[in-house]
Formats: C-alpha cells, structure tokens, sequence
C-alpha cells in the first residue's frame, strides 16, 4: 500500500511515511463497509454528522467539516478518497481502505498519505495518527456491539 515515498536531496520536500493502521472488527465485511459508507453509519463511529452525494462525502464534527472525494469504491474491498484539510491551509491528502473478509470478522487496513514536513505538517500528521487510532477504536467497539467511546465534544 506505500503510495507516497519519501523524496531525498535535490530540492524535492520530503514528506512523511503513510499512517497505517490495522484493525480486526468483530462484524462482517458487508457491515463493516457501510460503517464507512452509509451517512447513518458514519456518525456512530467516527463523525458527528455525514452525507454524502454522488462522489462527495461531507464528514463534520461541530464547526470542522472535511470534504472528500470518493476515487475508488470497490464493493466491499477497497474504498479511496481524498481528505481535505478543515482550515484550508495545507494540500488535500488520501484514504485508502481496504477490507478483508476473516469469517464472521473483518480485517481492516487503514492508510492515510500525503503528509508533507514541516512546521503545521507536522502537527497535522501527528494528530491525524493520534484520531485514526481512537476513531479505528471506536468502529471496533460499536460494532462489536459495544459502547461509543467518543467524548461528548469530538
């Protein structure tokens, strides 16, 4: 999945390596799919309000909304989009999910590239690793038939 590679010397910016994440969810690949692509789905788990129309999916949690660009949507396998930045400042970056049928489980594999460094970069990469990990959490224990681990104000 190394979509991005870190550039050297010769005046190319240097970006960082893709977030991953690995996580198996106590649910069936079909459940686990519309988790991450059906609006109803989406705010019990990661936002706190979604839509979506044709290719554009709207994610929004209070006053901070991402806008993304669904690309690759392959029935129950792999789901792409871009993630754009909710301040504007910084260039979009890229979602690829992938989902792996394991019985009545479903492996899911998580990547987020696109991260240049430097500065505010920086601060963006760190805090998009640190809110896939809790979020990645969260699908596992709502799905698995548990509680919403989200505080009241994400």
């Amino acid at each position: 999945m190394r979509e991005v590679a870190e550039r050297g010397a010769g005046g190319s910016e240097r970006t960082w390596p893709p977030l991953e994440f690995r996580v198996t969810v106590p649910a069936p690949r079909e459940a686990v799919w519309r988790a991450f692509t059906e609006p109803e789905l989406l705010v019990r788990w990661l936002s706190r309000q979604a839509s979506i129309e044709g290719d554009e999916l709207r994610l929004g949690w209070g006053d901070v909304a991402v806008a993304c660009r669904v690309v690759q949507r392959t029935h129950e396998r792999v789901l792409r989009s871009s993630w754009s930045d909710p301040s504007g400042a910084f260039p979009e970056t890229w979602v690829v999910v992938l989902f792996h049928a394991r019985g009545e489980s479903t492996l899911v594999e998580l990547e987020h590239y696109g991260f240049g460094r430097g500065g505010d970069w920086d601060e963006l990469y760190v805090a998009s690793a640190r809110a896939w990990a809790g979020y990645l959490k969260n699908l596992k224990s709502v799905l698995g038939g548990g509680p919403d681990l989200r505080e009241a104000d994400e």
